[in-house]
Parts: C-alpha cells; structure tokens; sequence
C-alpha cells in the first residue's frame, strides 16, 4: 500500500462529487440567509401561478417551503387555506388556520375563518 501525501493522489472530480452529495442532503445544511426574501417573492410568484393554471398540489408545496422559511408569512397560509377550500378539505383547512393563528401576530381574520368552519 503506498502512503498518501498531501497534495498528491487528490482527485478534484471525486471530491467535488462528495462536496455535492453532502451539500444536498435534506436537513443537514440551514438555508442561506442571503436573499432569503428574494426567494420567498419568487417561490410565492410560482406558486401563485401553479395555482392559478390548477396544479393545486404543486402549488402547496412551495407555499409549504415559503412557511418552512418564512413561519409567518400570513400571505402563505391565506393562500393555503384557499386552496383547501377549493379542494373541500375541512380538515386541512382548519389545521392550517390553526398554524397561522399560532405564527402570525395579526391573526384575527385566520380566527374568524376558523370559526366559520368549525
């Protein structure tokens, strides 16, 4: 077996590969704060227009991501909620009022619509 110096042996392809895998992996590295609200005007955006061409499941996800960066953003649960009015899920639609009345300081509309359903 010969002995590995530093410098020689290195393969920047491999290590690149591993650099990719280990940066990809869900939940080990915290989302860049940089530009963070650029990306939540962008996924809202995209989300807005999956909605909009019906591809409502697509649409929950990234209004689901938005919440995953941005807890609070009373624009995301109002837009989930909807969807799950139109969808006729109750169900779905009281837990995510519920989560927005626990997340967003001014919460007195998500209050009143849940208890219209309830």
């Amino acid at each position: 077996m010969s002995e590995r110096k530093v410098g020689e042996n290195f393969d920047s392809d491999e290590a690149n590969s591993i650099f990719d895998k280990l940066k990809n992996v869900e939940g080990k590295i915290k989302p860049k704060r940089e530009g963070k609200f650029d990306n939540i005007t962008y996924l809202m955006q995209e989300a807005k227009s999956l909605e909009n061409s019906g591809k409502l499941d697509e649409a929950i996800k990234l209004y689901n991501e938005v919440l995953l960066i941005l807890p609070d953003s009373s624009k995301a649960y109002d837009a989930l909620a909807n969807i799950y009015r139109k969808q006729d899920d109750t169900e779905s639609e009281k837990d995510i009022l519920k989560k927005a009345i626990s997340n967003c300081s001014k919460n007195d509309d998500f209050k009143s619509r849940l208890d219209e359903i309830s």
